[in-house]
């Protein structure tokens, strides 16, 4: 076949047209009618580097999209405005309701105080059963009526309409102490029509007192020994411009407090000041010891106030209130005072005896104590104070007191932590005869030092402590017979014969020579040859027990130098073992009783009475021998 007049390939046609720019339409072979508009270029025939119409709608609908996201966040964003706009603005809230208290945030205590309450609703709909409630702080008063109590204001405003503002004014006298923040609270409660929820506003107005009517200023030590004198100066000062009658302060004294003496009459635990003019003061000084553990904080709450009238000391208005507190600690110095080795709270001695005491002592603080002086006075009615004596210490007969110091113990110049050291000294009960009623001895020991090294204490160091001694009463008891004398008639030979009985009359006599003593009674057993016949005389009574052939005579109670005797009456009838001999007729007889200042019991012993009748007239030694 011949070549055609076109030497180019197909291959190369086919590659010239892929690369083509100018794209020439196809013939068509088929009778559909395109409009030329529409064809669509071959895809081969197209720049890659020139964007195509479907790459432009690819981009046309991403925008879109991005758009439409946009446009939707939008209306969503609206829509949540709207709402909140719109339904949160129609709910009822405590938000929406203002509570506003308004005054004076400074006051004078026991002023009275101008407040004006504002209530403003501002919910859309009304509120209803709406109840007010001003709660005052303690101690608030009627301003119309100082003397009645007002802690509350109430009342009850029932519906309050959307929009709508109500003023209430109050006023009240507010008390306090001086520099004292109080506070006047405020609650509204109501519900609302549909819900049964009660709703709840408060407020809270701040009230600061700048003085008060009445003040007072406690001086005194924050720390204490247990049982050591402890001395309050109590300042009342008025700062009112006009005079304040019937001005009254009261105490609450903690657990283990003991008043011990006051400068003003202390009445139920309150002091009558009486009237108090513009700028005067009233000093109390109170004096009492506190007993506690060491480490224990006991508080006292003084109040100052008024009275309703002179005569009632119970405050009717109460201007401020004072706290003070004050830690029980141990002694600085410990001492302890022994009676004849004895260290007990309840010591007694016989009278007309020796007693040796012993003071030990022992610095308790964790610093040095210099020039450490131990005194123990030595006071009461039952002393010797002749017979005192002291080794290593002096005597100061002036006021009865030994000393034990630096002079006497040069250890006590410096005494460590720790140290510790001890002093003696004798004395001597007064002898029955000379002994008083209810005859005690009292030591009061005292110690003295100066301490360096701690700050907030006093630097010098006091510590007292108090022991006391009773002196035991002294009962004298005599026992002796009679045959031919005395309140009872007897019979029988004298001397007495062996084998023939003679009655005897065997007298008691008691004598109390210190306190008053209570059952005392007075016993003795009869030998297997008397017997009791049972004649008595005298005062109190006698019995008698044939078991244990006892006879007792109750003298009931004795007073402070009382004597008292009693007889009673046994028939003898000796042996003739017992001829040459006097018989005794009773044991030896005891005494037994209470002394009620003691409190312990008391005893005294006699011999036997024997047939030796001393007391009768003509009485011979040679009549109580057996014969």
């Amino acid at each position: 076949m011949p070549p055609s007049e076109d030497d180019t390939s197909s291959l190369e046609r086919a590659r010239e047209r892929l690369y083509k720019t100018d794209i020439e339409p196809l013939e068509s072979r088929t009778p559909l009618s395109i409009p030329d508009e529409h064809a669509l270029p071959h895809a081969w025939g197209e720049d890659p580097l020139v964007p195509t119409s479907r790459q432009k709608r690819r981009h046309i609908r991403v925008a879109g999209a991005f758009f439409a996201v946009a446009l939707a966040f939008f209306v969503i964003s609206l829509g949540v405005a709207g709402y909140f706009l719109y339904f949160e603005g129609n709910t009822v809230s405590t938000n929406n309701i203002t509570l506003n208290l308004e005054g004076p945030t400074s006051i004078a205590g026991g002023d009275t105080v101008p407040l004006e309450l504002t209530i403003t609703n501002k919910n859309p709909v009304a509120i209803e059963n709406a109840t007010l409630e001003v709660n005052f702080p303690e101690g608030t008063r009627d301003a119309n009526n100082v003397l009645q109590p007002y802690p509350r204001y109430n009342e009850k405003i029932g519906t309050l309409e959307s929009g709508a503002t109500i003023t209430r004014s109050l006023k009240a006298a507010i008390f306090g102490g001086a520099g004292q923040t109080l506070a006047v609270q405020s609650v509204l409660s109501y519900d609302m029509v549909g819900s049964n929820s009660v709703y709840v506003k408060k407020s809270s107005f701040p009230l600061t007192i700048s003085s008060t009517p009445l003040d007072i200023s406690v001086d005194t030590l924050s720390e204490t020994v247990s049982g050591k004198p402890l001395t309050f100066n109590i300042t009342v000062r008025s700062n009112a411009k006009v005079t304040i009658s019937n001005v009254v302060l009261t105490s609450i004294f903690p657990f283990g407090f003991v008043v011990n003496s006051s400068s003003v009459p202390l009445n139920n635990s309150s002091f009558l000041l009486g009237t108090l003019a513009p700028g005067a003061t009233k000093t109390i000084t109170l004096t009492g010891t506190l007993a506690g553990q060491d480490s224990e904080e006991r508080v006292f709450h003084f109040s100052i106030g008024t009275a309703n009238t002179a005569n009632d000391q119970a405050l009717a208005v109460t201007y401020m209130t004072k706290d003070v507190p004050v830690t029980v600690t141990a002694p600085f110095i410990n001492t302890t005072i022994a009676l004849n080795g004895d260290t007990g709270a309840n010591v007694t001695v016989p009278a007309g005896s020796r007693q040796s005491v012993t003071v030990s002592y022992t610095n308790t603080l964790a610093t040095n104590v210099a020039n450490v002086v131990v005194a123990v006075a030595i006071s009461g009615s039952g002393v010797d104070y002749g017979s005192i004596e002291t080794t290593r210490g002096f005597y100061r007969s002036l006021d009865h007191t030994v000393l034990f110091g630096p002079d006497t113990d040069p250890a006590l110049a410096n005494l460590a932590p720790g140290a510790s050291g001890i002093g003696t000294f004798t004395f001597s009960t007064l002898a029955p005869g000379a002994l008083a009623s209810s005859p005690s001895i009292t030591f009061t020991t005292s110690v003295s030092g100066s301490r360096v090294g701690q700050t907030n204490v006093p630097e010098e160091v006091n510590a007292s402590a108090t022991k006391t001694a009773k002196v035991v009463t002294a009962i004298s008891l005599t026992a002796h017979a009679l045959h031919s004398s005395g309140p009872i008639a007897n019979s029988g030979p004298v001397p007495p014969i062996s084998n023939q009985a003679t009655t005897y009359s065997v007298v008691w006599n008691v004598k109390n020579q210190g306190s008053a003593v209570a059952d005392g009674t007075v016993s003795a057993t009869l030998p297997s040859y008397v017997s009791y016949t049972g004649k008595t005389a005298g005062s109190g009574s006698f019995s008698y027990d044939a078991a244990s052939r006892t006879v007792s005579w109750n003298t009931g109670n004795l007073a402070q130098g009382a004597n008292t005797g009693g007889t009673f009456q046994v028939s003898l009838t000796p042996s003739t073992s017992q001829m040459g001999s006097a018989p005794a007729l009773t044991s030896s007889v005891s005494f037994s009783g209470y002394d009620r200042f003691a409190g312990v019991q008391v005893r005294a012993t006699a011999g036997a009475a024997t047939t030796e009748t001393t007391g009768d007239s003509g009485y011979s030694s040679s009549n109580a021998n057996v014969q």
